[in-house]
């Protein structure tokens, strides 16, 4: 139960990052414009590498560690601090680096100055120790007050196109505002501790070690961007955002179980309780599969039509984008599982690296002749193509370590069912004028069809749902 509850927070928390562009999206849309959204969203692309250098993959690393150390509290402390002072001093240097960089550009520069707040909040940034002892209420319900005030703060302030700095001001301070609200409760986790005992430069092997395929994963949505203001323009780069913020934010739906399991996991691996840890890996496996095939090929059907309609005039392009790129929702699932919930917490560091390195490389590869090519369309098909590369690397690992003759007869069966609610819902939306009440109606048609597709083909995962929902109801 507890496994269950921190999914349904971690849900809620992932989305609740994602919720402020999801709700304000149509509005701000309007309002600012696609140029307006292009331009925060190449300033911000330009601001996350800052970002991606100052966290230096800590929250990764730092989730794990805690992980293996929560049932001694003094252990807890002494490996919070010392990771924490780690980021203080790499935050700080992104920040001097940003400083230097901000003396030599001129274009957006006070979008830039507004954006810098990302890189001070990353340093107060601490939700890998709640998440490691798997405490994922306190980061859910600590962000949910700041998150809604920004909301309204949007709703009622930004008003023209000329607020583009006030937009990006609420959403910058919203976020170190988040991140600042989970420090009054440290102090029930985490005592003070003696200089003395304090040793950061034993964790800097395996933060560097999380750190270059935390980078590699990270850094190609922000040069997707970049290259696109630069190949095709800022327009293109907010077309790309609204695409992919739309494809992220459902991903936490499938992504959130790995995120819980982690820290569960790295504790079991800590007790050598391997069975157990590929156990966890194939049932989780098989839900991220059964959850990931039906919303990518869904939001393929309705994405043609999404981005006038969801955005506004002038943002049609997002349609075909979210097209491409919803598939890739199948392949981030299934290595979030192979890499966050196995590859690291076994610390196969190695594969993992080198599976988000491959990906990473051939996506900015791809990325030059693809956007040259085929503009934002060729961005889509680039992390499409990387994030299977990915994937398909760490199956390829685990394939060696784990039995997986049972996933493959259950993902052929999982694709043959989506591909029908793809096949009617894509026919009814192009016969529809896409409206919220065909869009819901949409929706409903294909989880009947997914699921009914199901009981006829009963996947394995289904038969263990049943089951499992029996024995609880049985216990009641």
């Amino acid at each position: 139960m507890k496994i269950l509850r921190n999914y349904f927070y971690n849900v809620g928390y992932q989305i609740l990052n994602m919720i402020l562009p999801l709700i304000t999206g149509p509005y701000v849309a309007r309002v600012l414009g696609p140029s307006g959204v292009g331009i925060n969203t190449y300033t911000g692309a330009v601001i996350q590498y800052f970002v991606l250098f100052g966290g230096l993959g800590i929250a990764l690393y730092g989730n794990r560690q805690i992980a293996y150390v929560r049932n001694d509290s003094h252990k807890l402390s002494v490996t919070f601090w010392e990771i924490q002072s780690i980021k203080i001093v790499t935050v700080s240097i992104a920040f001097i680096f940003f400083l230097i960089y901000l003396a030599f550009v001129h274009e957006y520069r006070v979008y830039l100055i507004l954006q810098s707040m990302y890189i001070v909040a990353t340093g107060f940034d601490i939700s890998w120790l709640y998440e490691g002892v798997e405490d994922f209420k306190k980061t859910f319900t600590r962000n949910t007050l700041v998150r809604l005030i920004s909301l309204i703060l949007i709703l009622l302030l930004v008003r023209s196109k000329n607020d583009v700095w006030l937009y990006i001001f609420i959403l910058a301070i919203s976020n170190l505002g988040g991140y600042m609200a989970l420090w009054p409760t440290l102090k029930t986790l985490v005592s003070k501790v003696s200089i003395k005992e304090i040793h950061p430069l034993k964790h800097l092997n395996g933060i560097i070690g999380l750190f270059i395929p935390f980078m590699a994963l990270n850094i190609y949505p922000a040069i997707n961007k970049t290259l696109l203001k630069a190949f095709v323009g800022i327009d293109s780069s907010g077309y790309y955002e609204k695409s992919d913020v739309m494809i992220r934010m459902v991903l936490t739906l499938v992504t959130a179980i790995s995120a819980v399991l982690l820290p569960h996991t790295s504790q079991a691996y800590s007790e050598n309780k391997i069975n157990l840890i590929k156990e966890l890996l194939k049932k989780s496996f098989s839900y991220v599969s059964m959850l990931s095939f039906p919303i990518a090929f869904g939001m393929a059907a309705v994405a043609p039509k999404f981005g006038l309609f969801f955005y506004g005039p002038g943002f049609g392009p997002v349609g075909v984008a979210m097209f491409i790129e919803s598939f890739a929702i199948i392949f981030m699932g299934w290595s979030s599982t192979t890499g966050n919930q196995y590859l690291i917490p076994t610390r196969q560091n190695k594969h993992y690296s080198y599976s988000v390195l491959l990906g990473s490389v051939l996506n900015i590869i791809l990325d030059i002749p693809f956007i040259y090519l085929f503009r934002l369309n060729g961005a889509s098909l680039a992390t499409v193509i990387s994030e299977g590369i990915i994937a398909g690397y760490q199956l390829f690992v685990i394939g060696k370590q784990v039995n997986m003759r049972g996933w493959i007869k259950d993902i052929f069966k999982y694709l043959l069912a989506s591909v029908v609610l793809f096949g009617v819902v894509f026919v009814i939306s192009n016969w529809l004028t896409m409206t919220i009440l065909h869009l819901f109606v949409e929706i409903l048609i294909g989880i009947v069809l997914y699921g009914v597709s199901l009981v006829i083909l009963k996947p394995s995962t289904l038969e263990q749902t049943v089951t499992t929902i029996r024995h609880v109801l049985i216990k009641k």
